[in-house]
């Protein structure tokens, strides 16, 4: 009994503990606050305070890739990128294309500085490489304010198709 006791009063304390610590952030900044009830209570529930600040702009990508066809030799397929990163942060987006049987064919790097938030950039696959049917852009978007680690996005994959058309040959009748 006296140690079921001992772990209630240890449990007690820790929960004393934490919720001081709490209240004790709460109450500083609801003491900047107009609203005192307010910073307490955000304070308490993990809310926004009178010291804290939401984040101004979020940080996403997207990537398309129209379905084209798979022509023979090396050529350059185009694809369309956009970006939404805050105003002052530095970026570098990884671009990989994958072939049907998950390998690797192509790659691209966008960077701040060097290419726009949006745009038209092209790939080059290899027909001889690969084998046609659907292929998936992937992207990793990278970025720096420069006062804290970087942060990593993952762009939503976009799966496209390279097709082989194969043309029937009409027949030909020759008049006599």
């Amino acid at each position: 009994m006296k140690h079921l006791g001992g772990q209630r009063l240890a449990r007690a304390a820790m929960v004393l503990a934490l919720a001081g610590s709490v209240v004790g952030a709460g109450a500083s900044s609801a003491a900047a606050s107009s609203d005192p009830l307010g910073g307490l209570l955000g304070g308490l529930l993990g809310g926004p305070t009178a010291t804290s600040s939401p984040q101004a702009t979020t940080i996403s990508g997207h990537l398309d890739m129209a379905d084209q066809r798979l022509r023979k030799g090396c050529r350059k397929y185009a694809y369309r990128y956009r970006l939404q990163i805050p105003d002052g942060q530095e970026f570098d987006f990884e671009i990989l294309v994958t072939d049907p049987r998950g390998i690797s064919q192509a790659s691209d790097v966008i960077l701040s500085g060097a290419d726009p938030l949006s745009g038209t950039k092209t790939v080059t696959i290899c027909r001889s490489n690969t084998e046609p049917g659907r292929f998936v852009l992937h992207g990793a978007l990278y970025t720096n304010d420069g006062q804290g680690p970087t942060t990593t996005t993952t762009v939503p994959d976009d799966p496209f198709r390279l097709t082989i058309h194969k043309h029937k040959h009409k027949k030909r009748h020759h008049r006599a």
